[in-house]
């Protein structure tokens, strides 16, 4: 992967003259951009990468007299999420794996904006960085029945099949909102991040960029309101289950995490 972004690069930087001067008579560029995601959640114990489409639109202003600086912002619909992997259900007295199960895979939906600062090395290539804000406009998929995210050590399905104390633990997981199947019960709205990445412009008004992701927002709004969860009037099998969900969960910060390539025009 390295290889081919050096390999890009370098392309670039070789085709320097191949256009004219970029000139200050055409000071705003309005443009149209598609293409693809592979994304996941960074932090914890991640997923696999899921891939998923973005479409947009662009507006770049120079912000020099030669334009080797300008200002482009997008508005930006993105789908993203993740590809559940495996992991193992323990047995509490014995700690042995008593089976093994797949996380359900999520799929997000964003609208964002990005807005990136560009630095054109030549006429047909340009670095850019910048941050973007986005919303959830909708999601499906669960992080796993019980709401305990991919972050901690050990998973722990209570199901009633093994127990017969299921449904007082039930009742208090979704008291608690970490049963709930209605992702606003779980997920942020809000979603903001950095990104970088670079484009290289053909003479058609075509050009391929590509772009790396790194959300900073935690995207479980549940796990952010963590409390332990307390039954009072537990049995004794349940109170060393809740107990050891407590002791044993981790509440690390998921974020998003998307490398994007696209394809674009410019008018």
């Amino acid at each position: 992967m390295k290889k081919i972004l050096l390999s890009i690069a370098f392309l670039g930087l070789l085709t320097t003259n191949s256009f004219a001067q970029r000139s200050h008579k055409n000071p705003i560029e309005t443009g149209i951009k598609a293409g693809v995601n592979m994304s996941t959640f960074q932090g914890g114990n991640t997923q696999d990468f899921k891939p998923g489409l973005q479409i947009g639109g662009t507006v770049e202003i120079p912000v020099s007299y030669y334009k080797k600086f300008a200002v482009q912002a997008e508005l930006l619909y993105s789908v993203q999420g993740y590809k559940g992997k495996e992991y193992d259900q323990i047995d509490l007295e014995t700690s042995k794996v008593t089976e093994t199960l797949k996380l359900e895979d999520v799929t997000m939906h964003y609208l964002y904006v990005p807005i990136t600062l560009k630095y054109y090395v030549s006429d047909n290539f340009s670095i850019e960085v910048g941050g973007q804000v986005g919303y959830m406009l909708d999601a499906k998929g669960q992080f796993d029945a019980n709401k305990y995210n991919t972050a901690r050590e050990y998973l722990y399905l209570t199901d009633p099949r093994y127990h017969e104390s299921f449904s007082q633990l039930d009742k208090a997981l979704f008291e608690a909102g970490y049963r709930s199947k209605d992702p606003k019960d779980y997920y942020e709205k809000l979603d903001y991040g950095i990104n970088g990445g670079f484009s290289y412009y053909m003479k058609s008004g075509v050009y391929l960029n590509f772009r790396y992701y790194l959300g900073l927002q935690d995207i479980y709004k549940k796990d952010n309101e963590y409390r332990k969860i307390i039954i009072p009037d537990a049995s004794p099998e349940l109170a060393k289950e809740i107990s050891y969900m407590n002791d044993n969960l981790k509440f690390a910060p998921l974020t998003n995490s998307s490398v994007q390539l696209s394809i674009g025009y410019k008018f």
